[in-house]
């Protein structure tokens, strides 16, 4: 039996979770709790060691292992990808169980531990390690933006109203138009 590794972040940034409701987006029949977390690479360092020892004791000096983590060129961040199935155990930043129902927004921005097992697999010829969620710790949220409707106000030098139908030009004004195509 496969040895049981867990694991359990440093306080990271969340990048597109869906820790509130499973992504369904692009496998619908195999939604998932998910997000990425952006940390400094010294931060990062201990976690990808425990990885990368965990791939050379399973697939010993193959090649091409994929792990669930990334740096960024452009800003040197490490990423990792976390994710399960089933909706994790969420912890406020005292380490209280957070209830479903009482569970805020959780949205990018949002500062966060994640915590979990090693996913050690060979599928296809491809070997790699991967973030299995149990849990979060939400060490500060951040609640996206959706919009409270309230307009705009008025900027002195626009150039274009609604009230200004007469300015308003279309392509399909004039019949003749729509022949062309």
């Amino acid at each position: 039996m496969p040895k049981v590794t867990p694991f359990k972040t440093a306080v990271g940034t969340a990048k597109y979770p869906h820790l509130n409701t499973p992504d369904a987006a692009f496998n619908v029949d195999n939604p998932k709790y998910k997000t990425e977390l952006l940390m400094s690479p010294k931060e990062a360092e201990p976690l990808m060691q425990i990885m990368k020892e965990a791939a050379a004791d399973a697939f010993g000096n193959k090649k091409n292992i994929k792990f669930a983590f990334s740096k960024d060129d452009e800003t040197g961040q490490v990423s990792f990808k976390v994710q399960s199935k089933y909706q994790p155990k969420y912890y406020d930043s005292n380490g209280q169980v957070i209830t479903p129902a009482k569970l805020p927004r959780v949205s990018g921005g949002s500062r966060l531990k994640a915590a979990g097992i090693l996913n050690i697999y060979s599928v296809s010829g491809t070997n790699g390690v991967g973030l299995l969620l149990d849990r979060v710790q939400l060490v500060k949220v951040v609640d996206g933006y959706s919009g409270d409707g309230a307009g705009f106000d008025a900027v002195e030098d626009g150039e274009f109203s609604i009230d200004d139908e007469d300015d308003v030009a279309t392509d399909f004004d004039d019949k003749k138009d729509l022949d062309d195509f």
